[in-house]
Order: structure tokens, then C-alpha cells, then sequence
């Protein structure tokens, strides 16, 4: 199926509610939902309560993005100024991309705001998952990833909420290849092998000229990149920065 852009609601933090069938649960019931993470970055990167409810008939899948707590420090003035992006996996189409507005110089961010996927079925309900990522919005550089976490969309009861909170987890962000030499990035941790995502490959090479103290950053090419437009391609372009004492330049 073809997914819809998301709908941003603000509050109300409770998605709305659908009219259920007398066989249905009625919608608003809830089910809370334990921290399913046991990790050493709770007290670094923060933690993330979010609720999910898929309504059946209309075939939506309600994200209410609530709160975020003790979020790790990314500007010099020691807050940050974080959104959370959702992402379906699998998949690389921009429609399974949406995200929250962004809260300015803040760790403990309370955004009330539900996204929602449009077109979801119930197959799809089995078999994706649902990843979230904290990131702080930098206007004059690079936007830095601050920490994710993942939802099997199997463990959300249809027309059931079900309410989390979790602590933020780390992504590996490059493979290395035999030698040391980086040959790619991949976005995504391998979690459950087929929920992983590889974006593609890209090749460079670093000089560094001592004698005039200058790195030379080669380009050479991309492979297998993931297709971003609706013809099936994508019109790529490559970044570079260069991170000094925890700082981009």
C-alpha cells in the first residue's frame, strides 16, 4: 500500500479515538508497556515515553510522542534542542519518514504530539517495526543523533493503546571491511536480521599533507543507494564536517 504524509495532531496527548464494533475493544483501553531495555546509556543518552495505537478499520497507526527525559547535553549552552523522527522498517520510501516539531534548549522535551501512518494493514502490523530516533536540530550544521529505539509493531494489540518508556539506545554507524578501510554506512543496527536496513555504500579516501597540514577527503563514488523519489532514484549529494572536542565545524 501507498502511505499517506503523517497528520500532526497536537494536544490532546490521547490519539482520537475510532468507532469500534460491538466484537472490538473500544480504543482507548490501554496497556502499559514495561522498559523492554536494560542498558548503561539510560543515564547518558535519556529516555523516550511514547504510546501506539493501531485502529484497525481505518487501517492507522497512531504514534503519541510524549516525552523525553534526562536527554544527553549536545549544545555548549549544556541543553540541546531535540525532535524525534519515526521510521517504518523496512523500508526507504520519505512516507515512511515522519517527525515531531522541535523543542528548543531543553533535556527534558514534552512534545504531546501524534503522528500517524495512513494505509497500514494488518499483515504489515506483524512484520515492521517501528524505529525512533531523538536527534538535536542544529540550524548552522549537522543535526546529531542523540539516541533511538525500536517497537515490533507485533507487540501492539489492535484497537488497544499501549504505552512506553524506554531508555535511549546507541547505533553503530559504519561497517569496516577486512584492512580497517570504511566501506559503507549503515543506519540501522542488525537486530532481528530481517528488520535491518542498509542505506548503501559509499567510497572515499583521506590524504593528510603534513607539510602544509591539510586533509584531502576524496569522494569516489556511492553504490547501492536507497531510492528516495517516486521514480524509484534518488538525486544524492555528500556531506562532510569535522568533529572537534564534541563540536561540529
Amino acid at each position: 500500500p501507498t502511505y499517506i504524509p503523517a497528520t500532526r495532531i497536537t494536544p490532546p496527548a490521547n490519539p482520537p479515538s475510532n468507532n469500534a464494533t460491538p466484537q472490538r475493544p473500544a480504543p482507548d483501553h490501554t496497556e502499559n508497556d514495561d522498559n523492554d531495555y536494560d542498558s548503561d546509556d539510560a543515564t547518558t543518552l535519556g529516555s523516550l515515553e511514547f504510546s501506539l495505537l493501531y485502529e484497525q478499520e481505518n487501517h492507522a497507526l497512531h504514534c503519541c510522542i510524549i516525552k523525553a527525559k534526562g536527554l544527553k547535553p549536545m549544545d555548549s549552552n549544556g541543553l540541546a534542542d531535540p525532535y524525534v523522527k519515526l521510521h517504518l522498517l523496512p523500508g526507504a520510501s520519505k512516507s515512511n519518514k515522519l517527525r515531531t516539531k522541535t523543542l528548543k534548549n531543553t533535556l527534558n522535551p514534552l512534545w504531546n504530539e501524534t503522528l500517524i501512518y495512513h494505509g497500514i494493514t494488518d499483515d504489515e502490523m506483524q512484520r515492521k517495526t517501528l524505529r525512533l530516533s531523538v536527534s538535536d536540530e542544529d540550524k548552522f550544521g549537522h543535526n546529531e543523533f542523540i539516541g533511538e529505539t525500536r517497537v515490533a509493531l507485533k507487540k501492539v494489540k489492535f484497537d488497544q493503546k499501549k504505552n512506553f518508556n524506554v531508555c535511549l539506545e546507541r547505533v553503530i554507524p559504519v561497517k569496516k571491511a577486512v584492512g580497517g578501510s570504511i566501506r559503507g554506512m549503515a543506519l540501522y543496527e542488525d537486530d532481528e536480521g530481517e528488520d535491518s536496513e542498509e542505506r548503501g555504500r559509499i567510497l572515499i579516501s583521506l590524504t593528510y599533507n603534513s607539510q602544509q597540514s591539510r586533509l584531502v577527503v576524496g569522494v569516489v563514488r556511492c553504490a547501492h543507494l536507497a531510492a528516495m523519489d517516486s521514480n524509484g532514484y534518488s538525486d544524492p549529494f555528500v556531506k562532510m564536517c569535522v568533529l572537534l572536542s564534541s563540536a561540529f565545524i
